[in-house]
């Protein structure tokens, strides 16, 4: 009889202790631990010292990190090393993840949920004493991290789905939103008289043209400050690329209209986000992703086919199909109305 409550209480205290296991991971990723770790065991005094941390600490912490498969430590020694998981937190990592565990996010927010679920509202300006957006702008260092983070997240999500579409040989494809436009090189990569634009904000645009120009495109892209909410520039096609789940349902109809404001007749829309199923239900990641949008941004969610038919209708748009990508996105198009 108690065999049963007992593994219930054991798997409810690894959800309890899995939080501060993030809080801790975020931490020592913020501070490049990783980075002065590799295959060889170095001694935590080291690292500490590399970093500026305070040694005890730093030990207990990666202590806790050891236990679930991040670090491990030499037997007997106080020497640590990254495990392979805990290699894709370095920088230099070809599949790194850093940037997604540094950057501004969940984990400063999520504390004030309570207050979220009390009034519906984001949990970020309560947490962060103004908007997410508003934060991000009024601090450069930040805004570089997340800008990192994004292309993280699109390298994993959002380029598995460029083979899914049909891009046109030539023409005007416009990126809304496209960041470094790690995005639109692979899809100007599939015809070479494809021509770009990419479209972002101003403070992220000096480090757009440098990967453009890293990336031998500067003769094919050009990059230009923009907001979601003005006109888009002319173009054929154009791409919105985890975007739109970021903004409540009024935001979104304006975004998709902007679009359409600048499209040239027979324009099509291309948006890389998740669909969640249609009777109500989703993936622990779904449910993850959705929550992470309510708490960061104000009407921010994860939507449904349907819900997404109706905002591109009222944006201008007719939804034309909706296909499955890699777990967690889905390649939505849409064609511009009469």
């Amino acid at each position: 009889m108690l065999r049963e409550p007992v593994a219930e209480i054991a798997a409810l205290f690894d959800v309890y202790q899995s939080g501060l296991v993030f809080h801790c991971l975020c931490a020592v990723t913020r501070l490049g631990v990783p980075d002065h770790l590799g295959d060889d065991p170095r001694p935590v005094a080291e690292v500490a010292a590399a970093v500026g941390a305070d040694t005890d600490a730093l030990r207990r912490v990666l202590r806790l990190l050891a236990g679930h498969h991040l670090v491990e430590f030499e037997p007997g020694t106080d020497e640590v090393a990254l495990t392979r998981r805990g290699a894709l937190l370095r920088r230099d990592h070809p599949l790194s993840l850093a940037a997604t565990f540094a950057t501004l996010g969940v984990s400063d927010v999520a504390h004030r949920t309570a207050d979220t679920l009390r009034t519906g509202r984001a949990a970020a300006p309560v947490a962060l004493g103004e908007d997410f957006w508003s934060f991000l702008a009024a601090r450069p260092d930040r805004q570089t991290v997340f800008s990192q983070a994004m292309a993280e997240q699109a390298r994993l999500l959002s380029l598995p789905c460029v083979d899914l579409v049909d891009w046109p040989t030539e023409g005007v494809v416009v990126d809304l939103g496209g960041g470094t436009g790690a995005l639109l090189a692979a899809v100007l990569g599939t015809a070479p008289r494809l021509r770009g634009v990419l479209v972002d904000q101003p403070q992220v645009l000096d480090r757009s043209r440098a990967a453009v120009a890293e990336r031998g495109l500067a003769d094919r892209c050009e990059v230009r400050a923009g907001d979601l909410f003005d006109p888009a520039p002319p173009g054929d096609v154009y791409v919105l690329s985890r975007v739109l789940h970021d903004w409540d349902d009024e935001a979104v109809v304006g975004i998709l209209a902007a679009v359409a404001a600048g499209a040239r007749a027979g324009a099509r829309l291309i948006v890389f986000e998740d669909v969640l199923p249609e009777d109500g239900s989703a993936t622990a990641a779904q449910a993850w992703a959705d929550i992470a949008m309510m708490l960061l941004y104000e009407g921010a969610r994860e939507r449904t086919a349907g819900q997404y038919r109706e905002l591109l209708e009222r944006g201008g748009w007719h939804l034309r199909d909706a296909v499955p990508g890699p777990p967690g996105m889905h390649v939505i198009e849409a064609v511009r109305s009469a």
